[in-house]
C-alpha cells in the first residue's frame, strides 16, 4: 500500500449532502482531502522551484502572504510545515493575507493529514465565471479584499500528531521508512488553495453541487473529444452519461498554460471517491516525475518539494494568475456636453497584450455593439477609454482584456449576457432608501443615531429627517454623507424638553442631484413612530403576570397579548421572529423591564416559558459558533451600556418536548411549528450564582433573543414573571408541564411518561380520567429523583379521550389530555 490521497464525499440517493448550516452563506463548505498512510517506498527527490516561474513581469515578482497558526506543533514540525508554506507564497500573488489553521492532533491511524479551503463562494464582482463556487482564499486574491472576517481561517488543515515516522527535514533526504512532512503539507495545501471541486458518482449517476453548480476546477474537465464535463447540453447533472464521463479513463485539465499534452487527471473506470478527478493521472506522472507531488499515490522516502508544472498551470488557469478589472459603474446623467470618460482599473499577474483590451458599448441591445481601445493613463494600472457625446438613452457597456497568455477576460464575467449599464436623458426616478427604525429612546440618554442608505441612478443631493414630538412642529435635521452611500445625524432632544411617554414621529427625506430634484420618502405614506421611555425609581421585587396591560416594559420587539390557543396574556417575542437571511447579519429582540432591581442575598427570578428557536448543533453550549440561536435574561448596572448574562444562554435544545416540536414541522431551515400552553416550562435563576453581580447591587434587567443570518422558529413568550419575592408558595411548582412528555400520541396498547426536572420529587401518582370524569387508573412511585419514566399498558382502556394527571407530593399537579385509539 501507499499513501492515498483522499476526498471524503458524503454522498445520498445520488446529491452530494452537507450539514444544514453549510448553506447559512453564499458560500459552501466541503468535507476535507484525507491522505492516507501506506507501507510502500518510493525513493525520490523533486526540488523546489528556482524562483517565481511563469515569466512573469520583470520588477513585480509579487508573493502571498500566508500566516499560519499553529496548533500543537513541535518546533521541528513548524519549521517543516513553514518551509512548505514559503514555497507557495513564492508560487502565487495576493493582496490579502491567507490565513491557515494547521493543527497536529490524533486523526484515525491511517490518516497522516488533511486540509480544504474553509468556504466555497459564488457570484463575486469579478473577471471570473458566473454562477461557479471558488474556495474563498482565491475570491480574496482576486477581488483584492477581505472576503470572511479576519479573525477567520481561509484554509484549515490537520496532520496526525500519532504517525512516530515523519521526517521533518526539508533538505529532501528522506529516508525510505518515513514520511515527508513537506511534501504531505504541500499537497494538502495545494487542496486548500482549490485543486478540489464537487464531482461525484454514486448509484451508477454522475453530479457535481446540491444546487447544480459546479467549482471553478471543475470548469476545466474535459473529455478526449474536448467536451467540458459541466457542458449541461451533453452532460445532464446528475446522469449516468456524466458518470460515464467520470469514469471514462480519459480526462485532462484544459488549460493554455501548458504546451504540449494537457495535464492527464486521474479518471479510473471505476469511481475512487477517494482519488478520481482531483489527482494527477499516477500512471502519468509517475515516481520521479516533476508532477507527481498532486497524483493520487505517494510512498514513503519520496520527497517531492515542486508542484509541478502542469499543477502550476492548472492553479493558474483557475485563477491564480488573472486579469482583475475594477470600475464603479457610471451614474445616470441628463445632459452630455463632452464625450462621456470612462475609467477601469487592469491589473494582470501576467503581461497585459496592450493591444486587446476593449471597451464595448451599445444604445440598446448587443445585436451590434462598437468597440474602443483602452488606453494606459498617467497611473499605470488605470485605463482609460472615451464614449461619443452624440449617444442618448442606455448604454450599455462591458470591458475586455487579454494577457500575454492569449486569455481574455471579461468585466463583468459573462458579458455581454451580464453588462453595465447608464443611461442618458430626463430624469423621473427617485432615491431609494434604507433605514432601521428607531424603536425607543429613554430619557437617561435623549439621542439616537440615524443611519441611512440613500442610493439613486443619477446620485444624492441631499438627505435629512423630518420630525416632530406628539403632533406639534416639524422640524429638520440634515444628514450627513458618511461613507458612500451612507448618510448619518443624531437626532437629539434637549434635557427637559420631553418627558415619558411622548410620542415622537419622523420620515426621511432624500433629494437627488436631477434636475428635477426627484424626491424619495422613507415611509413612503406617513411616519415612524417611537416613544421616549423612562426608567422607574429601583424596586426590592417585582411580580407580573401580564393579564391587565401595563407599560412596564421597554420594547419595540416584544408585545404584550394572548395568543391564539392560549388563555391569558404573556409577554411574546414575534411569532414567528425574524432571521436576517443575509450573510453575517444577526437580529437582537429585546425587552427592557424599566423597573431596576436592588439585588438581595438569596434572591430569584422565575417566570413560565415557551422557546422555539433554532437549537444549536448537538454538543454546542452557549458562546460556541454552532450555538445558533437563543434566548437571554441579562443585566445591567451602568444604565444599560455594559449587559452580563444572569444565566448562559439557551435554546429549544433546553427542553426535549420544545427541541421535538420545533424539528416537526420544518420547511427549509425554518420551523413552522407552533406551541400549545402545556409547553410551559418553569425557568427559575439564581440572580447572584454566576458572580456578574452582587447583592446590594442596582440592575435593570432586559429579556434578549438572538438571532443570526439564517433559520427561525415560532420564538419566546414568558409569563408569570416573578423576581424576588421572598413569600412561600402553598404549592410550589416541582413540576412543569412543558417539562412531562406522553407518547404516542395518539396512543394504543402502551403509553409512556417521561420528564425530568430541575427539582427532586419524593413521591408522585400518575391518574387517568375517562371523558365522564371517573378515575380509571392510579399508581404511586416513589422517586427521591428528577427523572421519572414509566410505560402504562392501556390495552384496557376504551377507545376516546382521557385526562391524566401527574401529582407530585407537595406541587401541583400536571394536566394532559391523550386519545387513546
Amino acid at each position: 500500500m501507499r499513501i492515498k490521497l483522499s476526498v471524503i464525499l458524503f454522498l445520498i440517493l445520488g446529491m452530494m449532502s452537507f450539514g444544514k448550516e453549510s448553506w447559512k452563506k453564499e458560500g459552501i463548505k466541503l468535507p476535507p482531502l484525507v491522505c492516507y498512510a501506506s507501507h510502500e517506498s518510493y525513493h525520490s527527490f523533486i526540488k523546489p522551484p528556482a524562483g517565481n516561474p511563469g515569466n512573469l513581469k520583470s520588477g513585480s515578482l509579487k508573493k502571498a502572504t500566508i500566516e499560519v497558526s499553529y496548533i500543537d506543533f513541535s518546533p521541528e514540525a513548524q519549521q517543516a510545515f513553514q518551509y512548505a508554506v514559503d514555497i507557495w507564497q513564492n508560487l502565487i500573488y495576493s493582496p490579502v493575507p491567507i490565513r491557515v489553521k494547521a493543527s497536529m492532533k490524533s486523526l484515525n491511524s491511517d490518516v497522516l493529514g488533511s486540509c480544504a479551503p474553509s468556504d466555497y463562494i459564488k457570484n463575486f464582482n469579478s473577471t471570473q465565471i458566473w454562477n461557479c463556487y471558488y474556495p474563498v482564499a482565491l475570491v480574496e486574491k482576486m477581488l483584492g479584499e477581505e472576503v470572511n472576517l479576519t479573525t477567520e481561517y481561509d484554509i484549515t488543515a490537520a496532520f496526525n500528531k500519532d504517525i512516530s515516522n515523519w521526517y521533518f527535514g526539508t533538505d529532501g533526504k528522506t529516508p525510505a521508512n518515513q514520511y515527508d512532512f513537506v511534501s504531505t503539507v504541500l499537497h494538502e495545501l495545494t487542496h486548500g488553495l482549490g485543486y478540489s471541486g464537487y464531482f461525484y458518482s454514486s448509484r451508477g449517476r454522475g453530479g457535481y453541487g446540491d444546487d447544480g453548480l459546479s467549482a471553478a476546477f471543475d470548469q476545466f474537465v474535459e473529455n478526449k473529444n474536448g467536451d467540458r464535463l459541466v457542458n449541461t447540453s451533453i452532460f445532464q447533472n446528475p446522469s449516468i452519461t456524466l458518470n460515464l464521463g467520470l469514469t471514462s479513463g480519459w480526462l485532462v485539465f484544459d488549460t493554455k498554460l501548458i504546451e504540449g499534452n494537457l495535464p492527464r487527471l486521474y479518471a479510473p473506470t471505476t469511481w475512487d471517491a477517494g482519488s478520481s478527478i482531483y489527482h494527477l493521472d499516477d500512471a502519468t506522472y509517475s515516481n520521479g516525475d516533476p508532477n507527481s507531488l498532486m497524483t493520487p499515490f505517494t510512498g514513503k522516502g519520496e520527497a517531492i518539494h515542486n508542484p509541478g508544472p502542469n499543477s502550476l498551470a492548472m492553479m493558474y488557469d483557475m485563477g491564480w494568475k488573472t486579469i482583475t478589472i475594477k470600475h464603479k459603474q457610471l451614474k445616470d446623467m441628463e445632459f452630455v456636453s463632452a464625450p462621456i470618460n470612462i475609467d477601469a482599473k487592469i491589473e494582470s499577474d501576467f503581461d497585459l497584450d496592450s493591444t486587446r483590451n476593449y471597451l464595448y458599448y451599445l444604445s440598446g441591445s448587443f445585436a451590434k455593439t462598437d468597440s474602443i481601445r483602452l488606453k494606459v493613463t498617467s497611473v499605470p494600472t488605470i485605463f482609460n477609454a472615451q464614449l461619443p457625446q452624440t449617444l442618448n438613452g442606455e448604454i450599455r457597456y462591458y470591458f475586455s482584456a487579454t494577457d500575454s497568455k492569449k486569455r481574455s477576460y471579461k468585466f463583468p464575467s459573462m458579458a455581454p449576457t451580464r453588462y453595465l449599464s447608464f443611461k442618458i436623458g430626463p430624469d423621473k426616478v427617485v432615491p431609494v432608501l434604507k433605514h432601521e427604525p428607531v424603536k425607543y429612546m429613554l430619557t437617561t440618554s435623549l439621542s439616537a443615531k440615524i443611519d441611512v442608505e440613500a442610493t439613486d441612478n443619477m446620485g444624492i443631493k441631499s438627505v435629512s429627517l423630518e420630525y416632530f414630538v406628539n403632533g406639534g412642529i416639524i422640524k429638520s435635521l440634515t444628514l450627513t454623507n458618511d461613507t458612500n452611500d451612507l448618510y448619518t445625524g443624531n437626532l437629539v432632544f434637549p434635557e427637559g424638553s420631553v418627558k415619558d411617554g411622548d410620542k415622537v414621529q419622523y420620515r426621511v427625506i432624500a433629494t437627488d442631484v436631477s434636475s428635477n430634484s426627484n424626491i424619495g420618502r422613507l415611509p413612503l405614506s406617513g411616519y415612524n413612530t417611537f416613544y421616549i421611555q423612562g426608567i422607574q425609581k429601583p424596586v426590592d421585587k417585582y411580580i407580573n403576570n401580564f393579564n391587565s396591560e401595563t407599560l412596564d416594559f421597554i420594547s419595540a420587539d416584544f408585545t404584550m397579548s394572548t395568543v391564539t390557543g392560549f388563555d391569558s396574556p404573556a409577554l411574546n417575542s414575534a411569532h414567528p421572529y425574524k432571521s436576517p437571511d443575509t450573510d453575517d447579519m444577526n437580529f437582537n429582540f429585546t425587552s427592557l423591564l424599566k423597573y431596576p432591581v436592588i439585588l438581595k442575598t438569596g434572591g430569584k427570578m422565575t417566570f413560565d416559558e415557551i422557546v422555539l428557536v433554532e437549537p444549536g448543533e448537538t454538543g454546542s453550549k452557549f458562546g460556541d459558533e454552532n450555538f445558533w440561536d437563543y434566548v437571554i435574561v441579562e443585566g445591567s448596572k451602568d444604565g444599560g451600556t455594559n449587559w452580563k448574562p444572569l444565566l448562559d444562554g439557551y435554546d429549544s435544545n433546553s427542553q426535549k418536548s420544545w427541541f421535538d416540536l420545533f424539528n416537526s414541522k420544518m420547511f427549509g431551515q425554518n420551523s413552522a411549528a407552533v406551541p400549545t400552553k402545556d409547553l410551559f416550562v418553569k425557568r427559575e435563576i439564581d440572580l447572584l450564582a454566576n458572580k456578574n453581580f452582587i447583592a446590594g447591587d442596582t440592575i435593570q434587567i432586559r429579556f434578549r433573543l438572538f438571532s443570526d443570518p439564517y433559520s427561525h422558529g415560532w420564538g419566546w413568550m414568558i409569563d408569570n414573571l416573578v423576581i424576588q419575592d421572598f413569600g412561600t408558595a402553598v404549592n410550589p411548582i416541582l413540576l412543569s408541564s412543558g417539562e412531562v412528555l406522553f407518547f404516542p400520541v395518539p396512543a394504543s396498547d402502551l403509553l409512556n411518561v417521561q420528564f425530568q426536572t430541575k427539582n427532586t420529587i419524593e413521591k408522585l401518582v400518575l391518574k387517568a380520567y375517562n371523558s365522564s370524569g371517573m378515575l380509571v387508573f392510579s399508581k404511586q412511585f416513589s422517586m427521591g429523583n428528577n427523572f421519572f419514566q414509566t410505560t402504562v399498558d392501556i390495552n384496557n382502556f376504551r377507545p376516546g379521550l382521557y385526562l391524566f394527571a401527574l401529582e407530585p407530593e407537595n406541587g401541583q399537579p400536571v394536566f394532559r389530555k391523550i386519545l387513546i385509539n
